[in-house]
């Protein structure tokens, strides 16, 4: 039997045979790839993520998951993230990397859940960015979990299904959809700066675009009030780009609410 070495076989795995025959392996096994797809589709439960044998009885009984080592920490790390501000994220991302250590297993799931929390707590999207970069310091894995993790999180909320059955309801659950895709976008263009993820921003804009044209007073104001902080924070005083420039014209020719107008010029102007 031959025994390798851990850094010899660092160097077989990244040397280029091996991930050259690893793609030739990979395009001619569907099933494979079929399976991992699969595995990748199925979604995480949050509330019961590790159960364990209750080994008193002598029989498999799962104990509660309240119990359990793991969904503890999330359930205390949840809390933390629901407290976090300026002022205290010092202790506060001290005591999540302490409830963390040897746990890099939940390292997808704890991002997962700081990007939903982004999404809602705008004001506070720079420091749960900064909160995951303190959490995964030099890991080379990071961004293209991060891209992966906010492309899901917005399908998601694009699939919120509307389930209310009076008008007042849909119109409050259309307004809860719009406010996540808002807080969304704001992520996007935050993650695009900080160079995270790239290409992202613009078909989002495209989209509120298309909101403008079509939408309720009430959601063209939300739309248009997002689109003005994304340009002023992604282009700052800068021309927008000519595209961008024109479609915003045509919608300020078309638009009768002066209220909606008058926002839609401040875009052009970004003062």
């Amino acid at each position: 039997m031959i025994y390798y070495s851990e850094g010899t076989i660092n160097e077989l795995f990244q040397s280029d045979k091996f991930l050259s025959d690893c793609d030739d392996y990979n395009r001619e096994n569907d099933d494979l790839n079929d399976l991992k797809k699969f595995i990748d589709s199925i979604q995480l439960n949050k509330k019961y993520f590790r159960l364990e044998m209750n080994k008193k009885h002598g029989k498999k009984k799962f104990k509660n998951q309240n119990t359990d080592s793991d969904s503890s920490s999330i359930k205390e790390i949840t809390s933390l993230l629901n407290k976090l501000t300026d002022k205290n994220i010092l202790t506060i991302r001290e005591k999540i990397k302490t409830k963390l250590l040897n746990k890099d297993y939940l390292r997808e799931m704890i991002i997962e859940s700081i990007l939903e929390k982004c999404v809602v707590h705008c004001p506070y999207i720079p420091l749960y960015i900064e909160l995951i970069d303190y959490l995964y310091p030099n890991n080379p894995d990071i961004n293209t979990m991060i891209e992966k993790l906010s492309d899901k999180l917005y399908q998601n909320i694009n699939e919120m299904k509307l389930t209310a059955t009076t008008e007042y309801l849909i119109m409050c659950e259309r307004n809860k959809r719009l406010d996540k895709l808002i807080g969304h976008s704001i992520l996007i263009t935050e993650l695009e700066k900080k160079k995270i993820v790239t290409g992202k921003i613009h078909p989002i804009l495209e989209n509120f675009i298309l909101v403008l044209s079509s939408s309720e007073d009430e959601e063209k104001y939300k739309c248009v009030q997002c689109l003005y902080n994304v340009f002023k924070s992604y282009y700052g005083d800068y021309l927008l780009p000519e595209g961008y420039n024109q479609k915003i014209k045509i919608l300020i020719e078309k638009e009768k609410s002066n209220k909606i107008k008058f926002r839609m010029m401040d875009i052009l102007d970004r003062k």
